[in-house]
């Protein structure tokens, strides 16, 4: 039987269509799913991390570990004749935060991603301790603060946990008080779904 040439015409075109397609489908990059992605979330009560007190610590992966740890330290600084009040996040092993060349970390808004691999020139590391914010005391001059995060209200903090071959992401969300001297921990959240890209603040 005889294919006419119009006929034989569509049917390569939507052989091509739906082959193309499935490669695409193939090679996307995985999105977040609403409503597939079981989350446990941390209420922090809005704790205060003040200069110079005991900090605070959250185990998020349930395995009896202090994961997450935010804290202050006094370092003096001889070259520069200054001493630097450091607010900082620092994580255990299997906890890895988003660090970059300079030694930060981004500054998530709600709605934003958190996605598994590097990104933007920022590479997950594990046993991490970044500096937030600082207050640079000088004898010379008034003092300074410093860091990506000194104006931070309500912003967040991503975070990923490897557990075997598993990844699960999370986030915190703080702000910082700079008038008040001090970090305030609002929540925390970590996806119960491994490897996903999850959505900041859902």
């Amino acid at each position: 039987m005889k294919i006419g040439f119009s006929k034989l015409r569509y049917v390569v075109v939507i052989g091509i269509f739906l082959v193309l397609n499935s490669c695409k489908d193939d090679d996307a990059m995985p999105s977040p799913i609403d409503g597939e992605i079981e989350m446990e979330y941390f209420n922090l009560s809005d704790t205060v991390v003040k200069a110079f007190a005991r900090g605070f610590s959250v185990d998020v992966n349930h395995d009896g570990r202090k994961d997450l740890k935010f804290g202050t330290l006094l370092v003096g600084d001889p070259i520069e004749q200054v001493d630097k009040v450091q607010f900082f996040i620092s994580t255990n092993i299997g906890v890895r935060l988003p660090v970059n060349n300079n030694e930060a970390i981004p500054v998530l808004n709600n709605g934003d991603t958190i996605v598994l691999d590097d990104f933007d020139g920022y590479q997950w590391f594990e046993l991490s301790s970044i500096v937030l914010v600082q207050k640079i005391i000088s004898s010379n001059s008034p003092y300074i603060w410093e860091g990506s995060w000194k104006d931070a209200v309500h912003k967040f903090i991503p975070y990923q946990v490897k557990d075997a071959d598993k990844r699960y992401n999370g986030w915190i969300e703080i702000s910082v008080d700079i008038p008040s001297e001090n970090i305030i921990l609002h929540r925390a959240a970590l996806s119960k779904t491994p490897d996903q890209i999850i959505c900041v603040g859902k």
